[in-house]
C-alpha cells in the first residue's frame, strides 16, 4: 500500500512510533484515528509524496507502535509526534489528522505552536464540544467514547474475546459497509485488533479522553491558534447533526475554512479524490 515508503521505529519517551517515510518536499505529517493504523492513508499517500516529504505514523499503541507506559493523553501522544519529526530531521510540518489523530494534532497546535505550519482535521469536533453534547443521540452512536472508558480491564477483556466483530462493528457503525475499505487496509486494521496491547491502547486513548485530556482543553479554553485549518467532515456522519463544524473549530482556528463532504466518517477511504483535492488546495494555500 505504500510503495516507495521507507518503515522507521522511532524511539520516544515512552514508546516507539512506526512511521513510514516516502516523497520529497515540505514535510507532512498523517495522523491516523480510531480503530485503524496508518494504513488508512494508503488512497492518497502516493500523490502527496509527489510534493511533500510524507510521514504517516501510528499513534503509540496503535498498529506497530509500541507504548511502554499507560499514558494516553493526547498531550502525550502530540509530543510523540513531535519527537517523530525531529528525529526526522523536520522543524516545521503540516499534519492531516482524522479522528483520534486529529485531536493530537489539535494539542500538538497548543502544545508546539511554532511547530505547526497548518492542519487538516477531518471528521471531529472539539473533545470538549463532544461531551458537551453527549445527549442519548449521540451516547448511541458514540457509544465507545463511554465503554472504552469504563475503568478496570473489563472492556478490553471482552473486546478480546472477539476483537475483529468489535472492529467490523466499531467500522461500520462509524462508517458504513466495510466494502468502503480497501482489502488490504482492512486486514492490517484486523491484525491490529488481534493484538491485546493494541485494545488496551484503544482504552487508555479513551480513558484519558474522559479525564485529563478534558482537563488540558478547559486549562486552555480561549486560546486560538493563528494557523491555516482545513475542516472536512462527512454528511453522513454525525459531526455536522449537532452544531456548524465551522464555527466550533473558529473558536480554536479563526482561520478555519472547510466544508462536508458526501461520505460518513472515512472520509479519506470513502471519498479519496474529494479528499485529497481539498487537502492539495489547502497545503498549496498554506505555504504561500
Amino acid at each position: 500500500m505504500f510503495a516507495g515508503f521507507h518503515p522507521h521505529d522511532v524511539e520516544v519517551e515512552g514508546a516507539v512510533i512506526r512511521a513510514r517515510v516516502g516523497g520529497d518536499g515540505t514535510p507532512l505529517l498523517l495522523l491516523h484515528g480510531y480503530p485503524q493504523t496508518h494504513a488508512m492513508w494508503h488512497p492518497v499517500a502516493a500523490q502527496l509524496a509527489r510534493t511533500h516529504t510524507v510521514v504517516a505514523t501510528d499513534l503509540r499503541g496503535y498498529g506497530d507502535s509500541k507504548a511502554h507506559n499507560e499514558d494516553f493523553t493526547f498531550r502525550t501522544m502530540a509530543n510523540d509526534q513531535v519527537r517523530v519529526m525531529d528525529r526526522l530531521g523536520f522543524a516545521t510540518f503540516d499534519v492531516v489528522a482524522h479522528d483520534r489523530g486529529a485531536r493530537t494534532a489539535h494539542r500538538m497546535a497548543l502544545d508546539h505552536p511554532r511547530r505547526v505550519a497548518s492542519v487538516a482535521l477531518l471528521d471531529i469536533l472539539p473533545t470538549l464540544d463532544v461531551w458537551r453534547l453527549m445527549d442519548s443521540w449521540l451516547a448511541l452512536r458514540y457509544y465507545h467514547w463511554l465503554f472504552l472508558a469504563q475503568p478496570g480491564d473489563m472492556p478490553r477483556r471482552m473486546i478480546c474475546h472477539d476483537p475483529v466483530l468489535f472492529l467490523h462493528a466499531a467500522l461500520g457503525g462509524l462508517g458504513g459497509p466495510l466494502d468502503v475499505f480497501a482489502p488490504e487496509a482492512l486486514a492490517a486494521y484486523e491484525e491490529a485488533a488481534r493484538n491485546p496491547e493494541v485494545v488496551k491502547a484503544w482504552c487508555l486513548d479513551y480513558t484519558a479522553a474522559a479525564g485529563p485530556d478534558r482537563e488540558h482543553d478547559e486549562a486552555d479554553r480561549g486560546r486560538t491558534i493563528d494557523v491555516p485549518a482545513l475542516i472536512l467532515w462527512g454528511t453522513r456522519g454525525v459531526v455536522g447533526a449537532q452544531c456548524d463544524p465551522l464555527d466550533a473549530w473558529r473558536a480554536h482556528f479563526p482561520r478555519a475554512i472547510g466544508r462536508s463532504i458526501d461520505a460518513g466518517h472515512f472520509l479519506v477511504e470513502e471519498r479519496p479524490d474529494e479528499v485529497l483535492a481539498a487537502v492539495t488546495e489547502h497545503l498549496d494555500g498554506a505555504a504561500r
